[in-house]
C-alpha cells in the first residue's frame, strides 16, 4: 500500500516543491495551507507522515500536533521552521515529532528524512 504524506505550509512554493519530491519517491501526497486544514486532512485520510510548518495561519504547527494527540490521532510529524530555537521546543513537545527541518532547507536532507520515516 502506498504511504501518504501530508504537507502543511502556507507558502505555495514550499508546498509545490515538497509535492514534487514526495511524488517522485512514489508516495501519495495531501496538501494543506492552515492548521485547521491539516486537522481536517488527518481526520479524513490518516496520513503516515506529516510535514508541518511551525508558523501557520489560524493554528500553528505545535497546536495541530497537540490537538491531534488529544483526539488520539497519532501521526509521525516533521516540523519545518525558520527559527533555530524551535528545534528544542519541538523535540520536547511531543514524541510524535520525529524531526525538525530548518528553513531554508536542503531538499536532499528533507527527502532522506521523509524516506527514513516511511521505510
Amino acid at each position: 500500500m502506498t504511504k501518504t504524506v501530508l504537507v502543511v505550509d502556507d507558502q505555495p512554493g514550499i508546498r509545490m516543491l515538497l509535492e514534487e519530491v514526495i511524488k517522485t519517491e512514489g508516495y501519495h501526497i495531501l496538501l494543506a495551507q492552515t492548521g485547521q486544514e491539516a486537522i481536517d486532512q488527518v481526520t479524513q485520510h490518516q496520513p503516515d507522515l506529516m510535514l508541518v510548518d511551525l508558523k501557520l495561519p489560524i493554528k500553528d504547527g505545535l497546536t495541530v500536533v497537540r490537538e491531534l494527540e488529544e483526539e488520539n490521532r497519532i501521526v509521525p510529524t516533521i516540523i519545518m521552521s525558520g527559527l533555530a530555537e524551535d528545534e528544542l521546543v519541538g523535540k520536547k513537545f511531543s514524541s510524535n515529532i520525529k524531526g525538525v527541518i530548518a528553513k531554508p532547507f536542503n531538499i536532499q536532507d528533507v527527502r532522506e528524512l521523509i524516506i527514513g520515516q516511511l521505510e
